[in-house]
């Protein structure tokens, strides 16, 4: 409650690795894991959350220690008719740097797109995103991504976590994606 002011709810956490987040659409619709620990609240949840203006804060804890971030001031998914689609808009602030919105690419940028899982496919590729061996994990795809917080927790198989800030998940100690109301 003291990051940025406060006010924020976690939407997403993983500091253990211990958890899978190759999951069903119905798992991510609902949710899993513990707050305490490594966390998805559930795509329902973050859907209710998020239906007024609000702001999404995301952050990778490094190995070394060093926590980066970076804040987008609208943030929205809808609803399960809508597939959850993501909804964001800037600017984006913070040191992360911006891998969701602004990548420069267009078939990279994960504003209004559907959130898949590796039953449901709803990214614009050919295949699936959320299947790829070095992917595997729930998440706003386009043609694929730049930012992928959901992904194998495995350092050697964790692809492009924050691009290109952070390409590997060899270098993440822990990520946080919380949301608030203004």
């Amino acid at each position: 409650m003291t990051t940025m002011d406060g006010g924020w709810t976690a939407i997403q956490k993983r500091i253990t690795g211990s958890l899978d987040f190759d999951r069903t659409w119905t798992k991510y619709k609902n949710g899993f894991g513990s707050p305490e620990q490594d966390v998805w609240v559930g795509n329902e949840l973050i859907h209710l959350l998020t239906k007024e203006n609000s702001a999404l804060y995301v952050s990778i804890t490094l190995q070394n220690g060093t926590t980066l971030y970076e804040i987008y001031d609208r943030f929205s998914v809808s609803d399960e008719a809508g597939k959850y689609q993501l909804f964001l808009a800037g600017p984006a602030t913070g040191t992360l740097g911006d891998s969701m919105l602004d990548t420069g690419y267009s078939n990279l940028d994960l504003s209004g797109m559907s959130f898949s899982t590796p039953d449901r496919d709803n990214d614009v590729g050919a295949g699936n995103c959320a299947v790829y061996s070095d992917r595997r994990g729930g998440w706003w795809f386009n043609f694929c991504h730049r930012a992928f917080l959901n992904g194998q927790w495995s350092p050697e198989s964790w692809y492009r976590p924050w691009y290109p800030t952070v390409t590997s998940g060899t270098s993440v100690k822990g990520t946080t994606m919380m949301v608030r109301r203004y």
